[in-house]
């Protein structure tokens, strides 16, 4: 009776010491994002809850789905074209203010609509589906393009070692 309760004790100690050491890796936050993509009022992301994230270490990207094509790759977002609350994700020059490093729940990041057609979502070379092109810039719309309304791409959100914080698909509407 006396080994089985050395043994439950240094268990026990030991359960708690790796326990320990588990709770110092850095977790990786994870949060609901809901967005929305209009080519007249521009781009929304939601904070719906979770984690707050440090947006200096946080990347947003964009992947067509299949309703564009299979071969399209990721792009990632023009992240100073964000504005968290109205005030900016990232500054342009990597000035950042102590109101915009924080993406918490409730917030809401936009991406305005002239953002919108200076490429800050995708590259200003993405190409819609119809072809031949009227002028270079129906051919340099991208997301933008008329024939892309009802398509869908998925915005994801992640940290600086490539860990996916959040994800969500996106339709893209008039």
């Amino acid at each position: 009776m006396l080994m089985l309760v050395v043994t439950i004790i240094i268990a026990a100690i030991v359960s708690s010491f790796a326990g320990g050491l588990a709770s110092d890796a850095k977790k990786t936050p994870q949060i609901t994002i809901k967005a929305e993509y209009s080519q007249s009022q521009g781009m929304t992301i939601y904070h719906l809850g979770g984690d707050t994230v440090n947006t200096l270490d946080t990347k947003v990207f964009v992947k067509p789905t299949r309703d564009f094509s299979s071969d399209y790759q990721t792009w990632e977002v023009n992240t100073s074209a964000l504005m968290v609350n109205k005030k900016p994700w990232l500054k342009v020059g990597g000035y950042q203010t102590s109101n915009a490093l924080i993406f918490g729940p409730g917030d809401t990041a936009i991406v305005e609509p002239a953002e919108l057609n200076e490429g800050a979502v995708q590259p200003a070379t993405y190409v819609g589906n119809s072809a031949p092109y009227n002028n270079a810039q129906e051919k340099n719309a991208g997301f933008q393009h008329p024939e892309n309304r009802g398509k869908r791409f998925t915005l994801s959100l992640v940290d600086n070692g490539g860990k996916t914080i959040a994800q969500t698909e996106v339709t893209i509407r008039a």
